[in-house]
């Protein structure tokens, strides 16, 4: 049968937001508040076998993976694109993993109060007290195994990770995820896509997005595994074929609101992390300075391109 693929190009305002509407699979959509906060950091961690993994955990950096959460909701016009809504309705099990500030896991608790949540993260910045009643959180690397018997959810969810580790982690993880799924539950991903082979990318952005792939592929991680992760989940015998659903979006202000948002979200990763633009200084051969210029440069040719970036959302059943 093979993948199936659902593609759209899309160009339209965002709305104003409201704060405390919810939608889900086959509930209408409605939008929540966007909080920039521009003192943000990322912290590069690698574990005991130098395997690359990049932590957006710090609580100057919440407000933003608010932000970003809330924007794949409204692109994607639910939270979650796997067929469970009716499970979940009746009651189900849902586990968020790398779940940060939780902001996906307390929209979808609140709105499914038969079902159970959890989430799991290697740092607590998720809620300690305020949170509902159905949802809870621990401390667990995923790289350690997940750490919940075979056959535990109805769905397992995971987000905005492929970009910074190795092909060897994300086999691990996928299998992982299927093994605490229960038989005929999904495991879905969502990841956004942007490297400097995207159509659109002018050379001073395209400069500074291959910084970026230069200092991942140095530790072993491939920036452009989204793409690849359909067919390596058809390999796995345990789960049927994937969907695909991609949403492709212009960078900056030629993207309306949510290119600026898109593109406020790239201007804090390139600018937050002393050790990430270290190393990308060191890939590029450029000193601190030029690389601070090149950004501002770079962020200001996108007002005469039309970088395009992709937002991918993948789910596939478990046999």
């Amino acid at each position: 049968m093979g993948i199936k693929y659902s593609s759209q190009k899309l160009k339209f305002k965002l709305p104003k937001l409201s704060n405390n509407n919810y939608d889900n699979n086959n509930n209408k959509q409605k939008s929540n508040s966007m909080i920039m906060n521009k003192e943000e950091e990322i912290i590069l961690i690698n574990d005991d076998d130098k395997d690359l993994k990049f932590y957006f955990n710090s609580e100057n950096n919440v407000h933003r993976q608010h932000n970003h959460t809330f924007l794949k909701k409204y692109l994607f016009k639910c939270n979650i694109s796997s067929p469970v809504n009716e499970n979940l309705i009746s009651g189900g099990t849902v586990l968020d993993i790398g779940c940060g500030p939780s902001t996906f896991l307390l929209e979808v608790a609140g709105h499914y109060p038969n079902s159970k949540f959890f989430g799991i993260d290697i740092e607590p910045i998720f809620p300690q007290e305020i949170k509902p009643s159905n949802l809870e959180f621990k401390l667990a690397d995923m790289f350690k195994g997940l750490p919940f018997p075979d056959n535990t959810f109805d769905l397992v969810h995971l987000e905005t990770i492929l970009f910074s580790i190795t092909p060897a982690q994300l086999d691990f993880i996928i299998n992982e995820m299927v093994r605490v799924t229960k038989p005929s539950g999904y495991i879905e991903f969502v990841e956004t896509h942007m490297t400097c082979r995207c159509k659109g990318v002018g050379e001073k952005f395209g400069l500074l997005l291959r910084g970026f792939e230069l200092v991942a592929n140095s530790y072993g991680a491939d920036p452009d595994l989204v793409l690849k992760l359909p067919q390596l989940l058809i390999k796995n015998p345990n789960i049927e074929d994937p969907n695909v659903i991609s949403k492709q979006l212009v960078l900056g202000r030629n993207g309306g609101k949510l290119g600026v948002i898109i593109q406020d979200i790239f201007n804090w990763f390139n600018n937050s992390s002393e050790s990430f633009v270290n190393d990308a200084c060191m890939q590029l051969s450029i000193t601190k300075e030029q690389y601070f210029q090149l950004v501002k440069d770079a962020f200001k040719e996108v007002d005469s391109t039309f970088p395009e970036t992709g937002f991918i959302r993948i789910y596939a059943q478990k046999k």
